[in-house]
């Protein structure tokens, strides 16, 4: 089990524009046993960066997940090179792993694409649409966790099963929830029977915000990238619920299909504190889609992640009666 983030999504070179995951995936919030998503886009994102000379920065990853990963194996990323240019370049990773019977299993494609830095024509940012407290005034995990326990709203046992699903972002990461998002205020839905202060909006309109940074130091703009893509990944799929009273598991399968990560600056840092908002756009047909947006304490926007999700009901245990 990797003990430090970098390790986490970090590869070591195999063969020519090939690399493999120094560590496999770690399990995530997800109810399936399987792997958390972000462990493989990140492990994705830092086998592309190692194959583009330096000088040209991430602006661009657009995957799908193909199929789960397993908690057992490494990930082998195969990088094909599919443009270079004084301005451009542009790589397709293909992230797999071994199955018991020694078949190699695709789990995700990814495309990542890269940008020479050039002079600003204009710069703007749009703020978030909710007003958020500062990272100062809001509680950790812990410290949520704790009051919803004393008020009686969840029990010892929910807040610690809470803490192993999340284990994997908290154990890289300080998170801290913001009190104006229904995240912060049930935290995750784990005290779905709270009335919050969006009740009154539709779930289109509803947000959660929270603040996040990098417990330990990363040594690359590699490894800041691939960071960033680790924790962009949480949440999305599960806001649906989040939005709508209900819980994490509250849904037979929720889970991403498809990825677009914006990056708008060249100079992520991940050890200093981001704020992220999250919200649904739309649901239907068995998926939805979600948005999480990123700014660093200056109020520019960093970042954006928009996924495609399979939401699935519970079988209904009457229907085979």
């Amino acid at each position: 089990m990797a003990t430090t983030l970098a390790e986490q999504i970090g590869v070591e070179e195999t063969g020519p524009d090939e690399f493999i995951s120094l560590f496999p995936p770690a399990r995530g919030g997800n109810q399936l046993p399987i792997a958390y998503g972000g462990c493989t886009i990140g492990v994705g994102v830092h086998a592309a960066f190692r194959t583009v000379k330096p000088g040209y920065n991430l602006y661009s990853v657009l995957g799908h997940f193909l199929g789960p990963s397993r908690t057992d194996q490494r990930l082998t990323c195969r990088v094909q090179r599919l443009r270079d240019t004084r301005t451009f370049a542009t790589r397709r990773v293909e992230i797999s792993q071994s199955l018991p019977n020694g078949e190699q299993r695709l789990c995700m494609t990814l495309q990542a694409d890269f940008h020479v830095s050039e002079p600003a024509m204009m710069e703007y940012s749009a703020p978030p649409e909710t007003r958020y407290s500062d990272v100062s005034q809001c509680p950790s995990v812990d410290k949520i966790a704790e009051e919803l326990v004393s008020k009686g709203y969840i029990t010892e046992e929910a807040a610690r099963s809470y803490r192993t699903a999340t284990s994997i972002l908290l154990t890289f990461f300080e998170n801290r929830f913001c009190p104006e998002g229904i995240w912060g205020q049930t935290l995750g839905g784990l005290a779905k029977q709270i009335r919050t202060t969006q009740d009154h909006l539709p779930i289109t309109s509803k947000t959660s915000g929270d603040w996040f940074r990098a417990t330990q130091p990363l040594s690359s703009t590699a490894e800041h990238l691939a960071a960033l893509a680790f924790m962009m990944d949480a949440g999305p799929s599960f806001m649906p619920l989040i939005h709508n009273n209900k819980g994490m598991h509250d849904a037979g399968a929720a889970s991403t299909l498809d990825f677009a990560l914006r990056i708008f600056v060249n100079d992520v840092d991940t050890t200093r504190w981001h704020l992220r908002e999250r919200m649904t756009r739309t649901a239907g047909v068995g998926r939805n889609y979600a948005e999480s947006r990123l700014w660093d304490q200056n109020g520019r926007m960093v970042a954006s992640m928009t996924q495609q999700c399979i939401l699935r009901p519970k079988p209904n245990p009457s229907a085979s009666l």
